[in-house]
């Protein structure tokens, strides 16, 4: 277990959390490549999205940083993505309203938009602030060059990443509220 301090969250070394950064930068850096032969995944936004979590998992993974909160970010944010995926069954295997499929299909709907709103939007910014107090204590008091001398930078660099992310899952969940509005509204 890494020790419950400020450097203890930015330096400790976590397996899991090694295991799952390399899994995040293997799919993020295919998913960015894939999503350039895919018009409507090859939007700004996207790519971005897919470059800054490949950066965040990298410098992770290379310097060893936040493996305590690459377990939230790079982990338990993604728990919504399982249930993204089978609304998106929909798009290509329609379903039928009152079906058991269509009912299946709503519930993962369902299921996905609060799980979203928890990890990606409340959760995010809830993590983010620990985050941010941690990598200030460390950058502030010169634990962050004592413990990686010439590194200081990356902690800057996922500083921003994460408030540029952060904001990302707000824009996607107005976008998710918008399609909720009009579902509701039977336009």
């Amino acid at each position: 277990a890494i020790p419950a301090t400020p450097e203890g969250r930015i330096f400790g070394y976590i397996e899991d959390a090694t295991v799952l950064n390399a899994g995040i930068f293997v799919y993020q850096t295919w998913d960015f490549i894939f999503s350039l032969t895919i018009p409507e995944h090859s939007t700004f936004i996207m790519l971005s999205h897919h470059a800054a979590a490949a950066i965040m998992a990298y410098f992770s993974l290379e310097y060893q940083y936040i493996h305590h909160y690459a377990v939230y970010f790079g982990g338990c944010s993604e728990i919504s993505s399982v249930f993204l995926v089978l609304c998106d069954l929909d798009v290509y295997f329609p379903s039928t309203p009152g079906s058991a499929y269509g009912t299946l299909i709503f519930a993962c709907q369902v299921t996905f938009t609060f799980l979203f709103l928890f990890y990606r939007v409340i959760g995010w910014w809830k993590v983010s602030y620990h985050l941010w107090s941690d990598a200030l204590y460390v950058l502030k008091g010169g634990q962050a060059e004592l413990f990686r001398p010439g590194k200081s930078f990356i902690l800057y660099l996922f500083l921003t990443l994460n408030v540029l992310l952060g904001f990302l899952q707000v824009y996607w969940f107005g976008l998710i509220v918008q399609k909720i509005v009009e579902v509701l509204s039977g336009a």
